[in-house]
């Protein structure tokens, strides 16, 4: 029998995939052809939810596995991704927040892909307070037009916080990037010694 490393049908995984095909189409149609940002906001947290149980399984159970770890990620980016489109398009968030949170990500991708595909990146605490502020502001968005649409007090301390994590994801993503490609530079430098 396989390791649980090796496997690819573990429960983690399943779950990672279940945020990809389940929760983010239905958040889209929740919000966007039905118009409930409740419906949405629900979808939202289960899709916050499911990262979390994901996570716990894998290492609960010793299901951890680099296809696991992969997965995780990508769901996680294109989770946020699918939610600022379909937020962007519904009218509940501004278009330059879309750019703010898609142009840092689309630069780390490519220089994960062009410089060291199998570079682990530490995370920092400024990438774990800007998603701990995505994650709050925007269901809380929803929140507000779901039950005080009016109150435009209550909608602009909800969008703050999105333009607080989505400022903070632009930091933290060159922050990102930049000890990407410096940890490549000094790898390369240390494999070819300039000669003396």
């Amino acid at each position: 029998m396989p390791e649980a490393s090796d496997r690819v049908l573990t429960v983690p995984n399943v779950i990672s995939l279940a945020r990809l095909v389940l929760f983010a189409p239905l958040f889209v149609i929740l919000l966007l052809p039905l118009h409930s940002p409740f419906g949405a906001l629900v979808a939202a947290l289960a899709l916050a939810a499911t990262d979390w149980i994901d996570g716990y399984v894998a290492r609960r159970f010793h299901q951890v596995s680099e296809l696991g770890r992969k997965l995780d990620a990508i769901a996680d980016r294109l989770s946020q991704i699918v939610i600022a489109v379909t937020m962007v398009i519904g009218g509940y968030l501004p278009w330059w927040l879309l750019l703010a949170i898609m142009v840092p990500d689309l630069v780390f991708g490519i220089a994960v892909f062009a410089r060291s595909r199998d570079r682990a990146i530490p995370v920092r605490w400024v990438g774990r307070i800007r998603t701990a502020l995505l994650m709050i502001g925007m269901p809380l968005i929803l929140f507000v037009a779901a039950i005080a649409p009016d109150n435009l007090l209550l909608r602009d301390l909800a969008l703050g916080i999105v333009i607080l994590g989505a400022v903070l994801h632009v930091v933290a993503d060159a922050l990102y990037t930049w000890t990407l490609l410096r940890g490549t530079a000094m790898l390369a430098r240390d494999a070819h010694p300039a000669e003396r």
